[in-house]
């Protein structure tokens, strides 16, 4: 029954970047996953300040991406801890860790989403003894926005887009059809397996 099932492929093999997506929640992750596999981009959660350990673990998945240009798309809130989050990780990266040459994207959520899309503000997200809460505020204003405002059908498409801005379109499509056309060998194989031993046992 599962004979040659599970057969699968690293679409992105023949890019030159290596592309992760990291996410502020895992209540999203669903709609990420559901675009990025499409992609085979792998989606991380950072779950707040991530610890040291987790960043340890992208790098020990870098060292065997040698080759290629690492590039983290960015998917957070519009708050104080969603916007610091991203430049806390690349200074314990990059200090700490001894990690550089990333390429860090903020993708989503974006100061002009908030005006463009009318997204409902997150008043108890700016806690005024939170010394990051100041230091928004000063810049920002009393904006603070969850990212699971923008309508999922906005936030799908912009991770399609991100993707694809980051990849060689004709090499991925060049990669899917070898995904196909293996795909095709297999359950020929299968086929010719299966009649094989329904008639000769």
């Amino acid at each position: 029954k599962h004979f040659l099932n599970g057969y699968s492929r690293d679409l992105l093999q023949t890019q030159d970047k290596y592309l992760e997506i990291w996410i502020e929640k895992d209540a999203l992750s669903t709609i990420f996953t559901k675009v990025a596999e499409k992609y085979t981009v792998p989606v991380v959660v950072c779950r707040g300040f991530s610890s040291v350990s987790f960043l340890n673990d992208f790098r020990t998945r870098l060292t065997y991406q040698t080759d290629k240009k690492p590039v983290v798309l960015y998917f957070g809130d519009f708050d104080p801890s969603g916007v610091e989050m991203l430049e806390a990780m690349k200074t314990t990266l990059n200090d700490e860790l001894g990690v550089n040459g990333i390429e860090f994207k903020r993708v989503a959520l974006l100061q002009e989403d908030i005006h463009t899309y009318k997204l409902p503000h997150s008043p108890d997200a700016l806690k005024h003894t939170d010394t990051r809460a100041k230091k928004h505020i000063i810049s920002y204003g009393e904006i603070a926005v969850e990212l699971d405002a923008l309508r999922p059908d906005i936030l799908e498409s912009r991770i399609r887009r991100s993707i694809e801005s980051e990849i060689n379109i004709d090499a991925f499509n060049d990669e899917v059809k070898r995904h196909n056309d293996d795909l095709d060998k297999l359950t020929i194989i299968k086929e010719r397996v299966t009649e094989f031993v329904a008639t000769n046992y």
